[in-house]
């Protein structure tokens, strides 16, 4: 038996429910999940007792199916006899119940070969990884490119407005603009002897202009060191706002594995799976993904509900950033059936995004 591991800060992007189970509901819950995700049938008592020797009669485990159930852990299909596991037990299960193990080491050691034939950042590189994400969990397997947009400066002007203020209007090099209210008090406590008027105000983006050009944010911070008076001080707000204008891109989206979602029953009917995989080849859904992701850190697991968006409701994502922060990342991940095998993708996941991070991280440390 594979021992269990508790590894739940890089599991999820929501707190585990909190439910204080007995050991009898914990070991009815787990057997209810893993029997459903390896059978797609409604689970019943007999059936967990038959095949999981839990000890206990088929009543014993009737009534143990309906306590979790009215915690909203079990839910009741239709007029069926067995019960499902509802979002929030797939939650449970997997911060606290699941028997995980890393992969098999003859299993890292050929997807480490596989990955030395291929180009480093190619495309084929990229749909290597889909593929073996595909192939070593069943699922459907989703891989971005590790990309970043590193907000530029362009030029500035800074303007004396007639109700006193001051504002600081940033053109970038991409050519989108930024606009910011100067705190002209803390501005004139610092540099006291320092005009704020509009004479003055042109001199000091004179200044910028000609020593930012196409700096990014901490290229800014450091140029400033050379500067002084107002252009030092509005040099280190230009910084933050070029910052806060980093974003990373997704452009191009690799998937694999799309059939053997198809397969499940849930999806036999092709036309449930479409607005999903819409969704998915959409980059601006992946783009909001990715910040969340990068700012957690390890995988995560959304499962069902939890995912915001109404067509991603039947499905389950495991995901994980991978690349080389302040220089590019990208996500890769496995979606299916939230009747997934967490036990398989979750560690599966993590590997990849390991392995990616240092072949990206040897990359730009050999560029750099």
């Amino acid at each position: 038996m594979i021992p269990h591991r508790h590894q739940r800060p890089d599991r999820s992007l929501t707190s585990p429910p909190a439910y204080e189970l007995t050991d009898r509901q914990r070991s009815v819950l787990r057997a209810v999940v893993e029997d459903y995700v390896t059978t797609a049938v409604p689970v019943g008592s007999k059936a967990l007792v038959s095949r999981y020797g839990l000890g206990v009669s088929p009543a014993t485990v009737r009534g143990a199916m309906a306590e979790l159930e009215a915690m909203g852990l079990l839910t009741h299909p239709h007029t069926s006899a067995g019960r499902v596991p509802s979002d929030l037990g797939y939650r449970l299960y997997v911060e606290s119940l699941m028997r995980e193990a890393e992969l098999d080491r003859t299993d890292q050691l050929m997807i480490r070969h596989q990955f030395a034939q291929v180009q480093l950042t190619s495309n084929e590189w990229l749909r290597l990884a889909a593929s073996i994400l595909a192939g070593s969990t069943g699922s459907a397997s989703v891989v971005t490119p590790a990309r970043s947009r590193r907000a530029r400066f362009g030029h500035v002007q800074l303007v004396a407005l007639g109700d006193g203020t001051r504002l600081l209007v940033l053109v970038l090099a991409d050519g989108n603009v930024e606009q910011r209210r100067l705190d002209r008090t803390a501005i004139e406590r610092r540099l006291p002897d320092t005009s704020l008027d509009q004479s003055s105000l042109d001199n000091a983006a004179m200044t910028l202009n000609a020593e930012l050009s196409g700096l990014s944010g901490p290229q800014v911070r450091r140029r400033r060191q050379r500067l002084s008076g107002v252009a030092a001080e509005i040099a280190g707000t230009v910084a933050s706002m070029l910052d806060e204008s980093d974003s990373v891109v997704v452009e191009d989206v690799f998937t694999d594995g799309i059939i053997h979602v198809l397969e499940q029953p849930e999806f036999a009917e092709g036309s449930k799976l479409r607005p999903i995989l819409e969704v998915i080849q959409r980059s601006d859904f992946l783009q909001q993904l990715l910040p969340v992701l990068t700012r957690h850190g390890g995988v995560h697991v959304i499962i069902g509900r939890e995912n915001s968006n109404d067509a991603m409701h039947e499905v389950s994502l495991v995901f994980a950033p991978y690349g080389s922060p302040g220089e590019a990342l990208g996500m890769l991940g496995v979606l299916g059936p939230t009747r997934m095998p967490y036990p398989r993708a979750i560690p599966t996941v993590r590997y990849l995004s390991t392995l990616m991070n240092e072949l990206i991280s040897s990359h730009y440390g050999e560029t750099q």
